[in-house]
């Protein structure tokens, strides 16, 4: 998107050159000759950077300057100044200028004082989206996770394609959009930016506002002008985590961006064009909420360009140990305490337990481990584990099925059975997804589970 500039002067030949000079250079101008005309711009959107005269014909400059700065996301001000005022310069930096120029102004001179001032805009949202800078990454030793990895590489080659996230709840979907990023935007993502967006945390009645920005006075509230996390996320990555909480009309209005990334601010009439990769994420059944009519069909084909899913801990046992070192080092430096490693007995209490919390619960029970523990490596007792469910290494051997007072193996029935009973339970009873799962078709399922014996509330 290019950047805004609003320049307010009463020397016309000033105006129509620096505006010339400006538009060569990428950037979308503006012009105003008086505080009444500037006002009436500022009304309708509001620029990344105002160019201000100090002395106009119907009033003083810094007048609009604080103006604006009482409301909303007020845009970046410039001051231009006679020559040989320096005093009125320093007035108008203390004022809140974040720059001046003295007159006579060569465009060339403009042309980087402006460069110079957006890159204080972007320090700007780099400082309010800090706390979606990606993390370091943990390497892939699983086949699942090298799988997730590989598709991740591979997308990360086409910057505006939408990709759909869909795994357990902590099995590391954030993170697999932060992956995602670093690929796209390398060293390590830095220089674009990554916005976080809980569609779960947004109120129903702000939803749009927070998502596309808005105009001063769009509604009651409404003070001033302010961009959207959409344009804030413009050259980067926009996170959108648990989409299906969208309300219906937000879902709408993201399927009509999605298609040209395009929008208008609520209460605008400009329209915004930007780049950005969307990558929505949730840990519910997708595709049954589309069927129930519970998310829209078009929304989910359109940001499903790519479907990834990931993997529940529980299927990349071999990643245990580096995300468990991971979250030892990251906790450690956490609470300022001196901790080495794991003790054989404590590395293979993690490896024999279910995990039904997923990455983000290894995470929890590894901050706690680092919280209990008295010597320098963490042991068998600092391992705290669910009682929820039993660990894998005393579950009975044949998939959860006892053997016979005899001794002898159960019946391949009795396998089958406990088996569809535990694929059941990992969905939390949705059959649908139990039936993904097996890969077999959704009759076919609920044929299986008659012969089975299983009931519906089983």
């Amino acid at each position: 998107m290019k950047p805004r500039v609003l320049l307010v002067d009463d020397e016309r030949v000033f105006r129509v050159l620096a505006e010339e000079a400006l538009s060569a250079e990428g950037f979308d101008v503006k012009t105003a000759a008086t505080l009444a005309r500037a006002r009436n711009e500022l009304e309708h959107s509001v620029p990344d950077v105002v160019v201000l005269d100090r002395h106009l014909p119907d009033g003083e400059g810094l007048d609009l300057m604080r103006e604006t700065a009482q409301g909303g996301s007020a845009p970046l001000f410039i001051v231009v100044t006679a020559y040989g005022d320096v005093q009125n310069a320093v007035e108008a930096v203390r004022a809140g200028a974040v720059d001046y120029l003295v007159k006579p102004v060569q465009p060339t001179d403009l042309v980087m004082k402006l460069r110079k001032v957006l890159e204080v805009r972007g320090l700007r949202d780099l400082l309010a989206l800090a706390k979606g800078t990606p993390r370091r990454p943990v390497a892939a030793k699983s086949a699942a996770a090298r799988l997730v990895e590989g598709t991740l590489e591979r997308v990360s080659q086409s910057p505006l394609t939408p990709v759909f996230l869909v795994g357990a709840s902590g099995s590391g979907k954030q993170h697999a959009a932060e992956r995602l990023h670093a690929m796209t935007y390398p060293p390590a993502g830095v220089e674009a930016p990554f916005v976080d967006v809980n569609c779960a945390a947004l109120p129903a009645n702000l939803v749009e506002s927070e998502l596309f920005g808005h105009e001063k006075g769009a509604f009651t509230d409404a003070r001033g002008s302010r961009r959207g996390l959409i344009e804030m996320a413009d050259g980067g990555t926009l996170f959108l985590d648990e989409v299906t909480e969208l309300p219906d009309s937000s879902q709408a209005k993201l399927l009509k961006f999605l298609d040209s990334l395009r929008f208008r601010r609520l209460g605008g009439e400009r329209e915004y064009e930007v780049r950005l990769r969307v990558v929505a994420a949730t840990n519910h059944d997708i595709e049954e909420l589309v069927r129930a009519g519970k998310f829209r069909h078009d929304l989910y084909h359109r940001l499903s360009v790519i479907l990834v899913r990931i993997p529940p801990l529980l299927e990349r046992r071999e990643d245990i140990p580096e995300l468990a070192e991971f979250f030892l080092q990251q906790c450690a430096a956490k609470v300022k305490k001196r901790v080495d490693g794991f003790t054989p007995g404590a590395l293979n209490s993690l490896l024999g337990y279910a995990f039904p919390g997923n990455i983000r619960e290894l995470r929890n029970i590894i901050e706690r481990a680092v919280i209990l523990a008295a010597q320098p490596q963490i042991d068998t007792p600092d391992i705290v584990l669910s009682e929820r469910l039993p660990s894998l290494s005393h579950r009975p051997p044949f998939f959860g099925v006892e053997l016979k007072s005899d001794g002898t193996p159960p019946s391949t029935h009795e396998v089958e059975r406990s088996y569809v009973l535990r694929v059941l339970a990992h969905t939390e009873g949705r059959r649908v997804a139990a039936a993904q799962a097996l890969g077999v078709s959704y009759p076919t399922f609920l044929k299986r589970l008659r012969s089975l014996g299983i009931k519906e509330n089983e």
